[in-house]
């Protein structure tokens, strides 16, 4: 055995995993001794992803040297959603037998009910060079992660995209219809539901609102707030913390 990586909410790595399966054909995680890394561009090149699970907020983390493994998203997809809320998620690396294992089972431990093991082959997958983006943002806020859901899904029933507007004292969210339907939404900084607004300047831009909405379903639950990044016309930051790890996601803007 190589790697040895305890999570002890099987959630996180599942609501994780779930956005990028949506998203992704394939990836690598990579197991450094700071930790679990994954970033893949989407094969759209339109959503960079980046995916940290630090070593040190792990339950236990075993690892012998930097370790590589190809996922198949399609091969896993069944099995993460096969990981309760409160089960424990255990990743195992065995390089001598070339297999990638999953171990499910109570929050209790191994020893008092069901364990569940899922292997499979190690897999070298094609891998495009990920760029390194020198990203500046005229503004940035932080949002409750289940209102930012709410407003993606409210605009969703009208429009394709939505346009996101930071101003010094409100953040607006609006999409436009066809037939000239639109849903829009006006959070104050008194709100409370928006926080640390910040700007050099306004910006305002528009993004997808299915990716946008891939992603909150998810990581509402691992997240109390995310980080939202951007400036006019340019490429969308969303930034979610939890208890074990950061997932960020580089979204381009909508060009019409």
């Amino acid at each position: 055995m190589v790697v040895r990586a305890l999570f002890p909410k099987g959630k996180e790595p599942r609501y994780a995993f779930e956005v990028l399966i949506k998203t992704l054909p394939e990836a690598s995680l990579i197991f450094s001794q700071e930790g679990i890394v994954l970033k893949a561009l989407d094969p759209t090149k339109t959503v960079l992803f980046d995916l940290i699970f630090h070593a040190a907020s792990l339950e236990d983390y075993f690892i012998e040297e930097e370790t590589r493994v190809g996922l198949i998203f399609t091969t896993i997809k069944d099995v993460i959603k096969r990981i309760g809320a409160t089960e424990k998620l255990e990743l195992e690396v065995d390089k001598e037998n070339n297999r990638f294992s999953l171990y499910v089972y109570p929050k209790r431990g191994k020893e008092v009910g069901l364990t569940r093991r899922f292997s499979f082959p190690i897999v070298q997958v094609v891998e495009e060079e990920v760029p390194e983006l020198a990203l500046t943002f005229e503004a940035s806020f932080e949002i409750d992660s289940g209102v930012f859901d709410d407003i993606l899904s409210m605009v969703e029933e009208v429009s394709d995209w939505i346009q996101i507007t930071a101003m010094p004292d409100k953040v607006i969210f609006k999409g436009i219809g066809e037939g000239g339907k639109v849903a829009e939404a006006e959070l104050s900084q008194e709100s409370e539901s928006i926080f640390n607004i910040s700007l050099e300047n306004s910006a305002s831009s528009k993004y997808s609102v299915e990716t946008l909405k891939d992603i909150s379903s998810k990581m509402k639950s691992l997240s109390k707030r995310v980080k939202v990044e951007l400036s006019s016309n340019k490429p969308l930051k969303l930034t979610y913390e939890f208890t074990t790890g950061t997932f960020t996601a580089v979204i381009a803007p909508r060009v019409d």
